[in-house]
């Protein structure tokens, strides 16, 4: 799903900038309309779901039925519209909240929400997948990155190989 914005496949040189692994700006587009088309269905639904609830003796309805029974001309569209924003919203969060590695050949640089964080390439003994989560190791043992990053798996790998990186699975 995601591909890295410098292009596959390059050696990296004197200069050049680092690879970013991550979520694209299209990925991000694209979960923004999938947020915002949920959050408008699902206020869209409200007053539907409600009334289900309701003849099913649903312990507990409340909240549900609070929501949907606001019944103002305006909500008719108005509700949508709600939840179409507070999809996008969500979906914005989330994207942010998304890990991304610039990966050069002396360092890792991660960008998690509006922290950054730069793992030396002196301090790094290994990287390696471990199911869906991309680990790298000191020589101790120690984690210093341990978390999921989009990308296709033999990019990622060609990414820390190209650029000098002990990568330990046999991919």
């Amino acid at each position: 799903m995601s591909e890295h914005e410098t292009g596959a496949g390059h050696q990296e040189s004197a200069g050049q900038e680092p690879v970013r692994l991550g979520m694209t700006g299209d990925d991000t587009a694209f979960l923004a309309l999938i947020g915002a088309a949920l959050g408008a269905g699902a206020a869209a639904l409200l007053p539907i779901a409600a009334r289900w609830v309701e003849e099913r003796g649903v312990p507990f309805p409340g909240i549900l039925q609070l929501l949907a029974s606001f019944d103002s001309d305006w909500l008719v569209w108005g509700r949508p519209v709600i939840g179409l924003v507070i999809g996008l919203v969500a979906a914005l969060l989330i994207a942010h909240a998304e890990p991304v590695l610039h990966v050069s050949s002396d360092s890792v640089l991660i960008e998690k929400g509006d922290s950054k964080r730069r793992i030396r390439r002196e301090d790094v003994a290994g990287v390696f997948r471990d199911g869906k989560k991309l680990i790298i190791e000191t020589e101790q043992g120690r984690r210093l990155y341990d978390g999921e990053v989009e990308g296709k798996r033999d990019l990622v790998r060609a990414t820390f190989v190209d650029r000098g990186y002990p990568w330990e699975n046999e991919e």
